[in-house]
């Protein structure tokens, strides 16, 4: 038996057809679950990424994408948004944000925010920020970009050597992100990584 690869994808609603994102995941969810895509991996989360929505439109999107989460068992993350109102029936295992809102935020936004949500995982783009966010308390990283990648059009990746960087230096879990498919995503792994984050290729799918 072997271990399978743990795999948060980040939704890109822009990059659905008609930008429609529940239709996306319900196919990729549907897909995964028929063991039709990604059958060396285990989807450990889903990231709701949609950074350019309005609270209310992000609230909305929830609403939509929450119930197609739990009819797949997989967890919903939330992102960059931390003073959501969230009605009590949601129940939400993870928030992720910047660097810049995660260090801003002070002692006692950031015990409501573990209480409300148990892990919070915070955006890196280097050791040193990795190294403080975790003393900050993060329960996370997201590291990148590891890999050549559209989103990120020439800007030099960051490469293997910065995932086995992170894992000597850090206790906490490395989530890493950019340009990663399922060719490449074992290497990551071996490199140090928890699990790999997806979007475009899913998105698209």
């Amino acid at each position: 038996m072997i271990n399978k690869i743990k795999l948060n994808i980040i939704s890109n609603r822009k990059l659905c057809e008609n930008e429609n994102l529940e239709k996306q995941i319900e196919k990729i969810f549907l897909a995964y679950e028929r063991k039709i895509i990604l059958k060396n991996f285990d989807i450990v989360a889903f990231t709701l990424r949609e950074k350019d929505l309005n609270k209310n439109e992000y609230l909305k999107l929830i609403e939509k994408v929450y119930p197609i989460c739990q009819k797949y068992k997989i967890n919903l993350i939330l992102h960059q948004n931390y003073d959501l109102n969230l009605d009590d029936k949601y129940k939400i295992d993870g928030i992720h944000l910047s660097y810049n809102i995660f260090k801003s935020l002070n002692e006692n936004i950031k015990a409501e925010l573990i209480k409300k949500y148990k892990r919070i995982g915070v955006s890196i783009h280097s050791l040193d920020e990795a190294k403080e966010v975790e003393n900050l308390g993060a329960s996370y990283v997201i590291a990148g970009h590891i890999f050549e990648t559209d989103c990120k059009k020439g800007l030099k990746p960051r490469g293997l050597k910065f995932v086995e960087d992170l894992s000597s230096a850090l206790t906490i879990p490395i989530f890493a992100i950019g340009g990663i498919d399922e060719k490449n995503s074992q290497s990551v792994i071996d490199s140090g990584a928890f699990s790999v984050c997806m979007m475009s290729n899913l998105m698209k799918y």
